[in-house]
């Protein structure tokens, strides 16, 4: 592990000190300002707020922002960085520099994974539970007497689905890697934008319920099938593959 942070080190570093990196800082903090004013306005003007029946409408609208929020910051993250700085390093040699190291293939992937995802999660937890906390501070908890954000949407937003995008990450830097990078992104656009269209869709139709335990449950099986395909997948991160494709061959 020591020798994993010292490639998580390097490339946060790295990373930190990028335009794009403080461009999405900057523009999802403006969103969440954005999102936490608008939501607090247009609910407190809601003169049916505080009588039950609001509450699933109450629940929706927590459920809207506690899942998109999130994925929308990290799936910027890895479009952002998972695949480019690997070509580059790649084509000016860092990538084979580092092979002839000590370190291991395992070692440089996972410091580069987490350098990636460490920061993009950190920043969507703290900017997504801004939002929730205003809203439920300011206008639920005054009309309702209750801090709405169930336990099975909780573990959904914070925890199964940024689980389920960092093996999806993990996926992109092992295939970048030890073959073609350009290749390695193409899942994380079908993943993205079917979670982008296809969760409303199912909340729509009545499907998908987001704080229900069911959908929790069914969630963290689709995150356990991707870290089984990454664990298999593993097999693939050898020295002579990241050489080969570093070559092109």
């Amino acid at each position: 592990m020591k020798k994993t942070g010292i490639i998580f080190k390097r490339d946060f570093r790295e990373l930190s000190q990028t335009n794009t990196f403080l461009i999405i800082s900057i523009v999802f903090s403006v969103v969440t300002i954005a999102i936490a004013a608008s939501v607090s306005i247009v609910l407190s003007k809601k003169e049916w707020i505080g009588q039950k029946a609001a509450e699933p409408m109450l629940e929706l609208i927590i459920g809207l922002i506690a899942y998109f929020l999130p994925l929308a910051i990290l799936m910027t993250f890895i479009w952002a960085f998972s695949s480019l700085p690997v070509v580059k390093e790649k084509v000016n040699g860092s990538i084979a520099s580092l092979i002839a190291t000590t370190l291991t293939p395992k070692e440089i992937w996972l410091g580069k994974s987490l350098a990636i995802f460490i920061p993009g999660y950190s920043i969507s937890v703290i900017l997504t539970m801004i939002v929730l906390i205003v809203v439920n501070l300011f206008v639920i908890v005054p009309a309702t007497g209750n801090f709405l954000l169930p336990l099975p949407l909780f573990l959904v937003s914070l925890i199964w689905n940024p689980l389920l995008l960092l093996g999806l990450l993990l996926f992109i830097i092992l295939f970048s890697l030890a073959n073609n990078p350009d290749i390695a992104i193409t899942p994380s656009f079908l993943l993205g934008f079917g979670l982008m269209m296809g969760i409303p869709l199912g909340m729509a139709s009545g499907v998908i319920n987001l704080a229900s335990w069911s959908f929790s449950l069914w969630y963290l099986a689709g995150v356990i099938i991707v870290w089984i395909i990454v664990f298999i997948l593993t097999r693939l991160l050898t020295k002579e593959n990241i050489i080969l494709s570093s070559k092109g061959g």
